[in-house]
């Protein structure tokens, strides 16, 4: 059958109509390009990554928003956003590629200067407060009070170290370090540092990256490549970064919760853990300020230690 040139014209327009109907993928509004890039690839190759963000509030309300909430209502203690950001999500690039002539683990991957440890000194250009409080708090010098403590380093080489018979004496080796990250270092924090670059297949091809060792962690306080202490990713995890799971005891559970530091296993078991644990699904954790009596009715490892609580809009703790 041979089609004359006016119904093929027509069936082409016809498609052409169609496909304008079909929904592209969403884009949240105010992505830099630089981000955009970014997902284009990693929507394939770390989707679990992407589904988080897209769910986090920095996916979804820029600095110049958050600078327009009264006082009090800021996540954004930042006097400024910073220049050229103000309209932007805070996406991949935003995180990814800032300061990087301060970070050792920088590299070139597809046109740009990406480093993989995001620091507090990063978080910094939104939240320079919190990372003031942070780093004068006891969980940012984490590593070097495990490390640089004579007696809590041999409780580590004595739970960690290796004990072997030498004839009638019983000999102790000092752990594998692998091992001391896995338990001690994995809430204390480890040192991360560049030791080489590798090259590797990706369903991209071949992509060269650096070798980090004390990779991967997200302990309090981590020793980062930029010489930055702390991980904000302990309490806010990648890559939601939310309040709600900042504020929950099962959060603060992962590092207290042996019998070396069983706050949590104290706080579950008392009256005010027995009212969390009955009343959470009706508490609100993502509100800020967060106010006692209306968005929680008993305390929370948060409530004390790391929180703005608030009434009538006067600050109380």
């Amino acid at each position: 059958m041979v089609l004359h040139a006016p119904f093929t014209l027509r069936i082409a327009t016809a498609i052409a109509s169609l496909l304008l109907l079909v929904p592209l993928p969403a884009r949240p509004a105010g992505v830099s390009a630089a981000t955009e890039e970014c997902l284009g690839c990693h929507e394939e190759v770390t989707p679990g990554i992407v589904g988080d963000w897209r769910a986090s509030r920095h996916a979804k309300a820029t600095p110049a928003e958050a600078l327009r909430k009264p006082a009090l209502e800021r996540r954004f203690s930042a006097p400024a956003a910073p220049p050229g950001l103000e309209e932007m999500v805070v996406g991949c690039a935003e995180c990814h590629t800032r300061n990087p002539d301060k970070h050792p683990d920088s590299f070139d991957h597809n046109g740009h200067r990406v480093h993989i440890v995001v620091s507090p000194e990063d978080c910094a250009g939104c939240h320079p407060v919190e990372r003031e409080q942070y780093a004068a708090n006891l969980m940012a010098n984490a590593h070097g009070n495990l490390q640089d403590n004579p007696v809590y380093r041999s409780l580590a080489d004595a739970v960690n170290g290796i004990q072997r018979l030498e004839g009638s004496t019983l000999a102790h080796a000092a752990p594998d370090a692998l091992t001391d990250a896995d338990s001690c270092f994995s809430c204390h924090g480890t040192k991360v540092a560049v030791s080489g670059h590798a090259a590797r297949d990706t369903a991209m091809g071949e992509m060269t990256f650096p070798v980090l060792s004390g990779w991967p962690n997200q302990g309090v306080g981590r020793i980062n490549p930029d010489g930055s202490e702390g991980a904000c990713t302990a309490c806010h995890a990648r890559h939601q970064f939310s309040i709600e799971v900042a504020r929950k005891p099962k959060t603060c559970s992962q590092c207290h919760k042996g019998p070396d530091v069983p706050a949590y296993a104290v706080y579950i078991v008392s009256k005010h853990g027995n009212i969390y644990e009955s009343r959470e699904s009706a508490w609100d954790f993502s509100a800020v300020p967060w106010q006692p009596g209306t968005h929680f009715t008993a305390p929370t490892c948060a409530a004390c230690h790391v929180s703005l609580l608030a009434a009538g809009g006067e600050v109380i703790a």
